[in-house]
């Protein structure tokens, strides 16, 4: 009777956590197919970089990552990206954590035009320029916090509400935790497994704008409610060029820098990303004036 209930348990456990949830997944790939540029937003610990770093390398190839932030090893995603300076390797994958300090609201002075131009085609042909098997995340704690440059074209938006570990089903997680002890105890190992049991659970949600005569975005309640256009594949695509920009990047093509390869420019990159120098002398110059 014992083994009867915690096997029963153990069902309610996996469905609830496991078969309740699988659509999820295949719905949110696809999503982020059709919309390849897009925010992810949340407070702190909420999961926004663990899921952006997730669908980022479950699309891009690991070397055709860029990061705007010092990530050892990958390729470095700088100002002279964002402004079309630099041209990316295709397909890329970008993730530009905390994007509102790299491009923040309040630049709205007449010297910042151009540069919020630049940031607005960026995102506009981003699919044009960088082809549909590219990504561009931006991450931030807040729309607010984005220049209007970032979010002015992004059509497509992820809240997260925050990250929860559960087990996939009490029995297994259990004996695996047993066995990682064990394994620790005896073995000394200090490197860190994960129990395979174990599920990291990230709660969001989607947000679609709707356009410009809505200040905010639209959430997809009901998918039914859409109507679905079928057609032969070359009636849609055998007519019409829908990537007539792409000859027409503006972006020169450079040779890209490796986070860690020196530290004096990782440095300098993530002072220039951040305008880490500038933050300096404000508080040197603040000091000065107040003693």
């Amino acid at each position: 009777m014992l083994l009867l209930a915690v096997n029963i348990f153990d069902f309610f456990t996996w469905r609830n956590n496991v078969w309740h949830n699988l659509k999820c997944k295949s719905e949110l790939l696809s999503n982020v197919r059709q919309n390849n540029a897009l925010c992810i937003y949340g407070g702190i610990g909420s999961g926004k970089s663990t899921i952006a770093n997730f669908l980022v390398e479950f699309f891009i190839p690991k070397e055709n990552i860029y990061y705007n932030t010092k990530v050892v090893g990958k390729k470095a995603f700088t100002n002279e990206y964002l402004l079309l300076k630099k041209k990316m390797k295709t397909p890329c994958g970008v993730l530009v954590d905390e994007s509102g300090a790299q491009a923040d609201s309040f630049h709205y002075n007449k010297d910042d035009t151009e540069c919020r131009q630049r940031i607005e085609y960026l995102n506009k042909f981003f699919r044009q320029w960088y082809g549909d098997d590219s990504l561009l995340i931006y991450i931030d704690q807040c729309q607010g916090n984005n220049n209007t440059s970032i979010y002015k074209n992004i059509y497509y938006v992820i809240q997260c509400q925050g990250v929860q570990v559960r087990a996939s089903a009490i029995v297994p997680h259990l004996i695996a935790k047993l066995v990682l002890l064990i394994r620790k105890l005896i073995f000394r190992d200090k490197k860190k497994i994960n129990n395979p049991f174990s599920l990291v659970c990230i709660n969001y949600m989607e947000f679609f704008k709707l356009g410009d005569y809505a200040e905010h975005y639209s959430v997809n309640i009901n998918e039914r409610d859409y109507k679905c256009l079928v057609g032969s594949i070359y009636r849609f695509f055998g007519v019409l060029n829908t990537y007539v920009f792409r000859e027409f990047n503006p972006a020169i093509e450079s040779e890209d820098y490796i986070w860690g390869s020196d530290s004096d420019t990782d440095k300098f990159i993530m002072e220039n990303n951040f305008r880490l120098s500038d933050l300096k002398e404000d508080i040197k110059k603040n000091t000065m004036l107040r003693y």
